[in-house]
């Protein structure tokens, strides 16, 4: 899933990263290899903005509660 929302805002993944503020090796498992991500608030909020899409709009499978409440 978030492979698919970076590739529709036209993002690579080292431009995501950077904006991001992690590493490319980072995204790149939790795309490839279906790792949960573990971002903070602030960055599912750029997330969100990078990729044109709501934080309400995402599946509940892309953030646990801790995380959407952090």
């Amino acid at each position: 899933m978030l492979k698919a929302l970076r590739e529709n805002a036209g993002l690579s993944q080292e431009q995501l990263a950077v904006y991001l503020g992690i590493a490319v090796s980072t995204l790149r498992r939790w795309e490839n290899e279906g790792m949960e991500p573990s971002m903070t608030r602030n960055q599912w909020q750029l997330f969100c903005q990078s990729v044109g899409v709501s934080f309400d709009a995402l599946p509940q499978s892309l953030a646990t509660p801790a995380e959407a409440t952090a």
